[in-house]
């Protein structure tokens, strides 16, 4: 397979970094750890954008979670999604990232594993 130069100019250049330190505020069971994600954006002002937007999910405590939704949904594998379902607190829907699933064809419906923000 080819690709064309500035393709290949681009696949082969430097990453392009982003910080963002939530500060004291997220000194939750002792959390002073670093994420690094690599994503697709070209833009700095986008890779800004997707930093806050992963700070601000991930800098407060969360918890692993099992709910079962209607359909087969393995669509929503690795996707921040928002969830509406009765009991469990998801009934006016809840922000979650999936990380996890579990189709159920003959009936329809998938458990979905989830991240979810406690605070």
């Amino acid at each position: 397979m080819s690709v064309d130069a500035v393709t290949a100019a681009y696949l082969k250049s430097e990453a392009m970094f982003v910080t963002r330190s939530p500060g004291a505020a997220i000194d939750w069971a002792g959390s002073d750890r670093v994420g690094e994600i690599v994503s697709p954006l070209a833009a700095q002002a986008d890779a800004q954008a997707e930093a806050d937007r992963q700070l601000a999910f991930l800098a407060a405590p969360r918890s692993i979670e099992r709910i079962e939704v209607p359909g087969n949904r393995a669509d929503l594998l690795g996707r921040a999604v928002t969830i509406a379902a009765k009991g469990g607190g998801y009934d006016a829907g809840v922000a979650v990232f999936v990380i996890g699933v579990e189709e159920l064809a003959e009936v329809d419906r998938t458990i979905l594993t989830v991240l979810r923000r406690l605070a």
